[in-house]
């Protein structure tokens, strides 16, 4: 397995996302409209951040960081940041309950 932090640097566009569970958490209950545009990241107030500067606020001694690897099994098993928690994109919305509220949320992939 590689080492996390290499992990972390290399890949890997992380989307911190406190906002995006209160998201998936905050329907409504309507119908979905298949016909309506998706909102893109910054319409829904997702950030993106740095790999670097999630290195630099953990090495500050913040471990208030949840890492959530949006890949499938097989990438998992090849490589991925120590700790991180494997919920694959297509089971993300019915996965989003076991997170955390209290601490930051960061979902990767490649």
């Amino acid at each position: 397995m590689a080492d996390p932090q290499s992990v972390a640097v290399r890949c890997i566009t992380l989307i911190i996302g406190m906002v995006l569970i209160g998201a998936a958490l905050g329907c409504d209950g309507a119908a979905a409209d298949p016909d309506a545009p998706l909102e893109t990241y910054l319409e829904r107030d997702v950030l993106f951040v740095d790999p670097g500067d999630v290195r630099r606020y953990m090495d500050a001694g913040n471990d208030d960081v949840v890492f959530v690897d949006n890949r499938n099994s097989f990438a998992f098993q090849q490589e991925r940041i120590a700790g991180a928690r494997l919920i694959p994109t297509e089971r993300m919305a019915r996965s989003v309950g076991s997170l955390p509220l209290n601490q930051w949320i960061v979902l990767y992939c490649t």
